[in-house]
């Protein structure tokens, strides 16, 4: 086997009976400031580097699974004694059981709320003293008293009340009412409500939350537990005016002594200001806009400053609660040591570290801003003569929530909302997650608040977990810049759902792969192979994305906000948790990125209209305007951090296939959708993004598992050779294939009736599309770069981040093997530099180019010939030829499916393939192994794990017997 470094994620190894184990890093106990942990990002986090941190994930002890753990932890509140810090969790936390772990476990997968004593000798280490079972949960979570503790409900649109006898720590919590709030669906297509932010009134008589999918609040009287009333935040109901955004995805309520209520407002960029002094009856006072994403609140000790965190603009707005005004705005960049890009100058204009919440320690003299992008807290000082201050940063674990104080303003508790994965399969004794969203796990960081000389270390530990001390090699800068005086075209190919190991586990040429976990080898793929083989071999490459959600953000904005981030695991958790897929152009299942109802009518086949109407606030309310939760700013736009735009802004022209798109009707009911839907003009796909509405083929159908990415091959290649005729090819294509996720098995216009099938013919189409790229004028000045959207759907030895990428074209080098740690958001860097555009945001800014794959003394020749998998043969696609030299199929014997369509159909009847990840992953994941791998048992831990080293890379340090 061969040894070398690889930077991935931390583990622990251990020796047990001569057999060798792995478990979790994350213990309750201090750790050496040197640990650095390597995300799928590209970034560090360190927790303990701050000195006398202690660390311990959040476990419910579950009887029957007692290593099971949560993920995540989204609100932590600390009691009015000072005694008891609870935190609530909004995570996948979705258990499995039975003898092959395929079935649900409905009483332990629910959220929870976690109770510590914090009190005397607790302070520094919580000890647990009781973990609630909650069924849904989001981001509310309120003392009432000593005794009393609220929690919001999420998509059980509920307020639960729990209680215990004393104030004492170690009193166990009973429920002692759930306060319905009466709202039958949220306002969007197909979405629940989803209960959120909350906060008390100062004579505890009344609880205020804000309905995060309702775009509303409701008043709840503590004493009955009843609700009061509900009041909605949108201009058409404060104002009178018609289709004006305002109020949407309410996250926090700060409420005044005086009755003042402040709602942050995530969508719209303000905060809502209502009076509420008869609770029965809210009346509006004023709406205050803030440059970026509203989230979390706090005020001053003397309630005159509120105090806002500000996703996007990564700041804290300073609002005078009295003239209700913004006084003042905090930038997050002004002390970390990002102010320089890459030695160009002050680069404040990037965002990317996603400010999420704020605290102000009891004397009110400091400001802890908590930043989820780039896992830090910003320390704030907020008193002498150059208050509002950032005088450092600290280092936290992965996505912070938020931080609590305690009650002497010593200690600090600081909450994360997943974790780095590490393998897939990856067990502790008990757990048996195979699957991202299940190996995340959250953790509670206490530590000691740090002195000034420790918070100036912890800025510099930041600084490098984020690159932001990091320059660009002299090496790298003239790689790239070789490249982009010779390459002018760059062709970008998202695929679906695979790790590393389940396509080039095999390769067998050096690279770092597990055979075992092969499920789709080289007789299925040939062209992954071959292209992976013949160009470079890729074997350190991660999708920073847990699902499709996320995932098609990071491929195109290298970033994720934190509303899609929250909303992704419970959405992904299953139809119980009522979050929405928040991504790709749809906002609770509406196209939010067109700006009229004729345009969304027209890019969801009529339905947006039908749905809303009998929504509050009807049609024309129903989140107007163009703003989309899941998309960032650029420095050179509203919404507009991602590659394309950015071409676009540097003067490029750029061409959309199939993302970002609704699809026109299904297969089956459109005329001839098969092989020339252009020469038919049957429309297949309406555009979804703002900028790309003029610039996508309508013909080029989106995410249909029924549909072959070969057709869809033939449709590039329509357009492709047009580009050849006139010679204005696009500088950058984004191209969509993602038959390698499987599905519709029985529906498939292919006649291709398997998972192998399908994961052939993505192999298929992409090979073509390197092969008449290779054999045009253009292959000496375009590059092609294919990744997956995520990697979620499968096993890998090294991490289930671990994806596959491709880099193919003039200028890569041959036959070469590369284990640079590079992840999406390496690649986007890439296609920056290349074709000379602004970087769209910090982690672009900061991140390397993947200089390594590319070799400056090549002349610039290449070639490639595509063959099929011999599994095609038969098959509608493996009789379509595109190009003049028809289709080659591999060499050897041929092969075939292991089970037949009606198999698939069987083994699959009750998932919905309609869109991404609308199917149970976990049970998924086991269909799809038997059905490939038959009767070789489902993956179990291995053994080719690594030591950690101090710089945070894992060198490997034993193998399996079997490989």
């Amino acid at each position: 086997m061969k040894i070398r470094s690889l930077t991935r994620s931390n583990i622990t190894l251990g020796l047990l009976t001569g057999s060798l184990i792995v478990a979790p890093i994350l213990e309750a106990v201090s750790a050496p400031q040197s640990n650095m942990e390597l995300l799928p990002t590209g970034q560090f986090i360190s927790p303990k580097a701050i000195p006398g941190a202690v660390q311990q994930v959040l476990n419910p002890h579950l009887s029957a699974k007692p290593s099971q753990l949560v993920s995540g932890a989204i609100k932590s509140q600390l009691s009015p004694d000072g005694n008891t810090l609870a935190v609530i969790t909004a995570g996948y936390n979705t258990v499995y059981t039975g003898a092959n772990n395929s079935a649900l476990d409905t009483a332990d997968s629910t959220q929870y709320i976690f109770i510590y004593d914090v009190s005397g000798a607790n302070r520094a280490n919580p000890k647990l003293v009781q973990a609630i079972h909650q069924n849904n949960a989001f981001d509310g979570l309120a003392w009432n008293g000593n005794q009393t503790l609220y929690g919001t409900g999420g998509a059980d649109d509920k307020v639960y009340v729990y209680g215990r006898a004393s104030a004492a720590p170690s009193a166990q919590w009973t429920q002692t009412a759930a306060v319905p709030l009466n709202h039958t669906k949220g306002i969007g297509s197909g979405v629940k409500p989803n209960a959120g932010g909350l906060a008390v009134s100062a004579d505890g008589r009344s609880v205020v939350v804000a309905n995060n999918y309702n775009d509303s609040i409701s008043i709840i009287d503590t004493t009955s537990n009843t609700l009061l009333s509900e009041y909605d935040l949108r201009p058409f109901n404060t104002s009178g005016q018609q289709g004006v955004a305002g109020g949407e995805y309410p996250w926090a309520v700060s409420l005044k002594a005086d009755g003042t209520a402040f709602i942050s407002s995530v969508r719209d960029r303000e905060v809502v200001v209502l009076n509420l002094a008869n609770p029965a009856a809210p009346q509006f006072v004023t709406r205050i806009p803030v440059q970026g994403n509203a989230y979390g609140m706090s005020f001053s000790p003397d309630q005159s400053k509120l105090y806002v965190a500000v996703s996007n603009a990564d700041h804290v707005a300073v609002i005078d609660t009295t003239r209700h005004t913004v006084e003042k705005t905090i930038d997050i960049a002004s002390q970390s040591g990002d102010g320089d890009d890459q030695g160009s100058g002050n680069n404040k204009k990037y965002s990317g570290r996603d400010t999420v919440n704020v605290t102000v320690s009891r004397d009110g003299r400091t400001l802890y801003a908590v930043n989820n992008g780039d896992n830090s807290i910003a320390v704030i000082s907020l008193h002498g003569e150059d208050g509002y201050r950032v005088e450092g940063l600290i280092p936290t674990a992965y996505a912070p929530k938020d931080i609590t104080l305690s009650a002497d303003g010593s200690q600090m508790y600081i909450i994360n909302g997943k974790s780095a994965t590490g393998p897939n399969p990856l067990y502790t004794s008990g757990a048996s997650a195979q699957y991202q969203f299940g190996l995340e796990q959250s953790s509670l960081v206490s530590a000691p608040v740090p002195t000034r000389d420790v918070l100036q270390r912890l800025t510099s530990q930041v600084d490098e977990n984020n690159h932001y001390s990091a320059r660009v090699s002299e090496s790298d800068r003239e790689t790239m810049n070789f490249l982009r005086a010779r390459i002018r075209h760059v062709i970008y190919v998202v695929k679906e759902n695979r790790t590393y190991d389940q396509i080039l586990g095999d390769l067998g040429n050096g690279a770092n792969g597990d055979p075992s976990l092969t499920m789709y080898g080289r007789a299925t793929t040939p062209n992954f192979h071959n292209i992976a083989g013949n160009f470079v071999t890729i074997d350190n490459f991660t999708d920073p994305g847990d699902g499709s959600m996320d995932g098609w953000s990071w491929v195109q904005h290298a970033h994720v906000t934190p509303t899609e981030e929250v909303s992704q695991q419970e959405n992904y958790a299953g139809v119980s948790r009522g979050m929405s897929y928040e991504s790709e152009g749809a906002n609770r299942g509406l196209p939010v990125g067109l700006a009229t109802t004729a345009m969304r009518d027209a890019a969801s086949n009529g339905a947006y209209s039908t749905v809303t109407a009998s929504l509050p606030g009807g049609t024309a309310n129903a989140l107007p305007g163009i703003a989309d939760v899941s998309v960032p700013d650029a420095p050179f736009g509203y919404q507009k951090a991602s590659i394309y735009d950015a071409v676009l802004q540097a003067g490029g022209s750029v061409r959309n296939y199939g993302g970002m798109v609704t699809n026109v009707g299904t297969i089956g009911t459109i005329a001839n959708p098969l092989i020339n839907p252009a020469a038919a003009n049957i429309v297949q796909a309406h555009p979804l993004k703002p900028s790309l509405v003029n610039l996508t083929d309508p013909y080029y159908r989106g995410f249909d598992q029924a549909y072959p990415d070969t057709f869809r091959e033939l449709e590039w290649n329509r357009e492709f050779q047009q580009y050849v005729a006139n010679g204005q090819l696009p500088s950058f294509e984004f191209v969509r294939m993602g038959s390698d996720h499987t599905g519709s098995y029985a529906q498939n216009v292919g006649q291709m009736g398997s998972a192998e099938q399908e994961e052939a013919d993505n192999d298929f189409a992409v090979g073509k599309l390197v092969e008449t790229v290779a054999k045009s004028p253009y292959a000496r000045d375009t590059l092609i770069v294919v990744v997956e959207d995520d990697s979620q759907a499968g096993s890998d030895h090294v991490d289930s981040h671990r994806s596959t990428a491709y880099v193919v074209g003039a200028y890569v080098k041959k036959q070469a093997i590369v284990s640079t740690a590079y992840s999406q958001v390496n690649a986007l860097r890439t296609m920056e530099d290349i074709l000379g555009t602004q970087h769209i945001d910090l982690n672009t800014a900061y991140a390397r180019p993947m200089a390594d794959v590319f070799d400056t003394q090549s002349n610039g020749t290449w070639s490639y010939t595509a063959v099929a998998s011999t599994i095609l043969k038969g098959t509608n696609v493996g009789n379509v030829a595109s190009g003049p030299d028809g289709n080659k199929f591999a060499e050897g014997d041929d092969i075939h499916p292991l089970h037949d369509a009606t198999y698939w159909a069987n083994a699959t009847k009750d998932f919905d393939f309609s869109r991404e990840d609308r199917i149970p992953p976990e049970l998924f994941n086991r269909v799809l192994w038997k059905g490939v791998m038959g009767d070789k048992p489902y993956p179990v831990p291995h053994s080719i794990y690594s030591k950690v080293d101090a710089d945070g890379s894992r060198t490997v340090a034993a193998a399996d017997d079997d490989d």
